[in-house]
């Protein structure tokens, strides 16, 4: 019988080799610099969304932008086809579309099917 501990330590190490399967590139470190900009980034949204702290739209295109271009940095150049930034503050923001591509087994997903990228796996 496995403990939660257990269990936790083998969803991360699958959602990190699905990343690294989508990517080429070290699951972990990928990982990490994604968990990063959905931060931002979801601060700029919940801001937005909330109409707090000076995030007006143009201020909201404006991280997303930034959020793009932190994308190609992490993903070496190039983002992978499907993944796309969520405007939806009650989620994850960066997300693998599973209508454009097939998500990597292992790799956690929301409730339609949509890879999340970042995910918080406790």
């Amino acid at each position: 019988m496995s403990t939660r501990t257990e269990l936790t330590q083998r969803r991360r190490k699958a959602h990190h080799a699905a990343l690294k399967e989508l990517s080429g590139l070290d699951g972990l470190t990928l990982w990490r610099k994604l968990r990063r900009i959905e931060t931002e980034l979801f601060r700029a949204c919940e801001n937005y969304s909330n109409g707090t702290n000076g995030v007006d739209l143009p201020a909201w295109e404006e991280a997303k932008r930034v959020g793009r271009n932190r994308l190609i940095n992490a993903f070496g150049g190039t983002i992978p086809q499907g993944v796309f930034i969520n405007s939806d503050p009650r989620g994850h923001m960066l997300k693998l579309d599973c209508d454009v591509r097939s998500i990597p087994d292992g790799m956690e997903r929301d409730m339609g099917g949509n890879g999340i990228l970042a995910a918080e796996i406790d």
